[in-house]
């Protein structure tokens, strides 16, 4: 190999490493990292759901929209807390799943609040995701 050969080749390489290093570090300035304030609201939110549900007399359209906040937002705090992945969409989904046990249970008017305080917790916490990450997918 000559020497003209070898050159051409390390800056191959080198160029190759370091366009691979600075896409490493792209891509984990966008990726999540877990903070433990984000378990609070998540957690809160279930506990809340999971009490104001056990209280409540409910048919079966009203028992549907608990079970799938409930579900929903379980699965966004496994894949957040055990794979790390803020799965927005899953995030969204059940906060729209809380706001419909808003919009269409009867619950007391406690409940009722509980329930809309952790609505606007879940809020913010996606806001403040966004905010502190500029990750938008």
């Amino acid at each position: 190999m000559t020497r003209r050969t070898f050159v051409k080749k390390a800056q191959l390489i080198t160029g190759v490493l370091l366009s691979g290093a600075a896409f490493s570090g792209l891509a984990s300035a966008q990726s999540y990292r877990f903070f433990p304030e984000h378990r609070r609201p998540v957690e809160a939110t279930l506990r809340d759901l999971e009490e104001v549900s056990s209280r409540s007399t409910y048919d079966r359209h009203q028992r549907e929209r608990y079970d799938n906040a409930i579900r929903h937002l379980q699965e966004f705090g496994d894949r957040l807390h055990e794979g790390g992945y803020f799965d927005k969409g899953k995030l969204d989904q059940a906060i729209g799943d809380v706001q419909s046990v808003l919009d269409h249970n009867r619950m007391s008017n406690r409940a009722h609040d509980i329930l809309y305080r952790d609505v606007s917790d879940l809020r913010d916490l996606r806001r403040r995701f966004n905010d502190r990450n500029r990750y938008y997918r």
